[in-house]
């Protein structure tokens, strides 16, 4: 640009659509830039800039596209392995510190964030979007009015279970996912009422509280300081960003070497429980909701290949 900033231009998957695939909900972008402006408003978090952005209704890029701040530095997974392990401690805990600030961030609903237009910082809770599907074979994005935004866990809850909110496919579900999508419904409308809480300032419930979270907080979307790579200069690729319930936000600790792997983990959720208590007594307590989570996300799977994946806290 004239005043020596650099820019990066991104399109809507097109390398996905290269190979079959690459559906995307309509309002995708939108609300990824509606997110990035939220956080970049109401945390300290570096969050690249927008600059433009076009849904290309006459097709001569070849997908919605935007204009952003290219943010300097490099991505972390760059020199992750040659880090000490006093800098990956460091590095680690500045990771939880934009994972405690999401964190912070509360809403009444479960959903997707908007952006009103005016003014330029209002937003609300729209329905959940997503990121383009990789999967070939796919004939139309989840139906908008089927994905929230949902008042309680329940609901939500239900409507993965009932894959409103996964991509349309030609296929039809067997007899077998059948009976098995059946079961976990059922589950779900016969768990206890804590999933019917509402946020509710008369009367709060740490069930009730709902948080952002970013789907894809690992090393490649984290930015640093190329001369000292344990500052964080952006958090990049906010694509699918939603607001779920606290309990489920699930954070991906860092590879590590594996005699240090178990330290960083645990310096993680240490200091993400001290930082965020509320998410460490959900933790605790929560295991039973969080299972359900997983049951509803992979309803139609068997219940013996149902767990929750080990890297996560």
């Amino acid at each position: 640009m004239d005043d020596g900033r650099t820019v990066i231009g991104r399109v809507i998957a097109p390398y996905f659509r290269e190979h079959g695939a690459g559906i995307c909900p309509e309002d995708s972008m939108e609300a990824e830039i509606a997110t990035m402006r939220y956080v970049k408003t109401r945390t300290s978090i570096p969050v690249p800039e927008v600059y433009y952005h076009d849904k290309d209704k006459n097709g001569e890029v070849g997908g919605e596209w935007m204009i952003l701040e290219d943010v300097q530095g490099t991505n972390l997974s760059d020199p992750w392995w040659e880090l000490s392990l006093d800098q990956r401690r460091k590095v680690a805990l500045a990771i939880v510190d934009v994972w405690a600030q999401l964190m912070h961030l509360r809403f009444g609903t479960i959903g997707s964030i908007r952006s009103s237009g005016s003014p330029a910082d209002s937003f609300y809770v729209g329905p959940i979007t997503f990121t383009p599907t990789a999967i070939r074979g796919t004939t139309a994005p989840p139906v908008q009015s089927k994905c929230g935004p949902f008042s309680c866990a329940r609901d939500w809850l239900l409507a993965l279970a009932r894959e409103d909110m996964k991509f349309q496919r030609e296929e039809c579900l067997t007899d077998e996912e059948k009976v098995f999508m059946s079961t976990v419904l059922k589950d779900i409308s016969a768990a206890p009422p804590y999933l019917d809480h509402i946020e509710s300032s008369s009367n709060p419930s740490l069930w009730s509280i709902n948080s952002l979270h970013h789907i894809d907080l690992r090393l490649h979307n984290i930015m640093v300081d190329t001369n000292d790579p344990t500052i964080i200069t952006g958090v990049i690729d906010w694509e699918g960003a939603s607001i779920v319930p606290l309990r489920e936000v699930r954070q991906l600790t860092p590879d590590a070497k594996l005699k240090e792997l178990e330290e960083i983990r645990s310096l993680m959720k240490r200091a993400l429980g001290e930082a965020v208590p509320e998410w460490a007594k959900l933790v605790a307590e929560g295991s039973e909701a969080r299972l359900l989570h997983v049951r509803a996300k992979l309803s139609t799977a068997e219940p013996h290949n149902v767990h929750a994946p080990d890297r996560y806290f």
